[in-house]
């Protein structure tokens, strides 16, 4: 739970440490600090995954890895908290939101994942996320429909976790559609389900993250 009886000062980008990613060549293995081991995955594996959910999933794919993105992003979201605890002394969902976001933003800058940003304006009827130079999408470059499944799952989890409650996620714009940024809206299951209906027709075109928060 968020707790603002306290301030707490931005204490800098933990992931800007030069032995953030230590890497032993003779072992072939990179680790972070918490001993946790980091593996690079190439443009070829990623596309070639994708690739294989389709094959093997066909009209489910994104389902499929939406579902991988929640597992993932869920995962993720206890060994951030770990880390920050030990940086801040505080879990990470305890800090201000504020500095909860910016560790957040530079996390997927570290680990590159793209550019995050958080609009808080119509919390908590929506969230909406925008995420420029995302994997799949910079991968992809053009499709008929969004092709962000992967974060759309990570990024519910996330905030999930963060928030202490249920959400769903719903990618709203995406560059496969010829936005500029992914575009990602987050409430309650029910006010999603309402979302996609309304915006069925304009989903994964620019505009329409701007739209929803807007409504």
């Amino acid at each position: 739970m968020l707790d603002t009886s306290r301030s707490l000062r931005l204490k800098g980008n933990f992931f800007a440490r030069p032995d953030w990613f230590r890497t032993d060549v003779t072992r072939g293995v990179t680790r972070n600090p918490l001993g946790e081991r980091v593996c690079t995955l190439t443009s070829d594996f990623l596309l070639g995954f994708r690739d294989a959910m389709i094959y093997e999933c066909g009209p489910a794919a994104s389902a499929v890895l939406k579902s991988a993105g929640k597992r993932w992003g869920g995962q993720f979201a206890h060994r951030l908290d770990k880390a920050v605890k030990e940086f801040y002394g505080t879990p990470w969902r305890e800090l201000q939101r504020g500095v909860q976001i910016t560790v957040l933003t530079e996390a997927f800058a570290a680990h590159g994942w793209g550019r995050l940003s958080v609009d808080w304006e119509r919390w908590p009827d929506y969230l909406g996320v925008r995420l420029e130079n995302s994997i799949y999408p910079d991968l992809i470059l053009q499709a008929d429909k969004p092709s962000d499944a992967l974060f759309a799952g990570f990024l519910k989890s996330i905030f999930e976790y963060l928030l202490e409650t249920q959400l769903e996620c719903l990618q709203t714009d995406c560059p496969t559609c010829e936005a500029t940024a992914s575009g990602f809206v987050l409430g309650t299951p029910a006010a999603i389900q309402d979302v996609e209906a309304r915006f069925a027709k304009t989903l994964g075109r620019e505009g329409t993250l701007r739209e929803v928060l807007a409504s």
